[in-house]
């Protein structure tokens, strides 16, 4: 049994496999999202939907996803990580922000540069100038150390008023 298969045989299924799969619930309020997704699956199970072995089954993946996002959350509160949003500090003021994508922008939304995690090599911000990469800075944790100028410190923004996914 796998949640592809359990995803096509009831509607109610269907939205709860949809629900799992909402990975910015996950990244920024995961532990009220597993409490859905297991209150859910209680629904289901108190309407008669599922089966308790489906239920068992539903809870155990959510749970499995709960501690692999709050393994990755931690994770992005120590250093950069794609997929996770950043503001840029310079002292205690907002600079800059890094997106999802790992593109540094300025707060007029000029591009800076964008991260490059190419494994073996420490993580940096490259800017394309005349097609000729130009480092903008190295990643250390949540510090840009830049060549010019003091280093920039990085802050994980995380959206705590993220919908999560309404099933009705």
């Amino acid at each position: 049994m796998n949640l592809f298969d359990l995803r096509h045989k009831r509607l109610s299924l269907s939205q709860w496999a949809t629900a799992y799969s909402y990975d910015a619930a996950w990244r920024n309020i995961e532990v009220e999202h597993y409490a859905y997704l297991r209150d859910r699956a209680n629904q289901l199970l108190l309407f008669s939907e599922i089966t308790f072995e489906i239920r068992n089954f539903l809870v155990t993946e959510a749970f499995d996803k709960y501690q692999a996002y709050v393994h990755l959350n931690a994770e992005a509160e120590l250093g950069w990580m794609l997929h996770y949003r950043y503001d840029v500090l310079e002292g205690d003021r907002i600079v800059a922000k890094i997106g999802e994508g790992g593109h540094l922008y300025s707060l007029d939304h000029e591009l800076l540069g964008c991260v490059s995690n190419t494994p073996g090599v420490v993580p940096r911000i490259i800017q394309y100038v005349d097609y000729a990469p130009v480092v903008v800075g190295t990643l250390d944790g949540l510090q840009i150390h830049r060549p010019t100028g003091e280093p920039w410190r990085m802050a994980l923004r995380r959206n705590l008023n993220v919908q999560r996914w309404a099933t009705s």
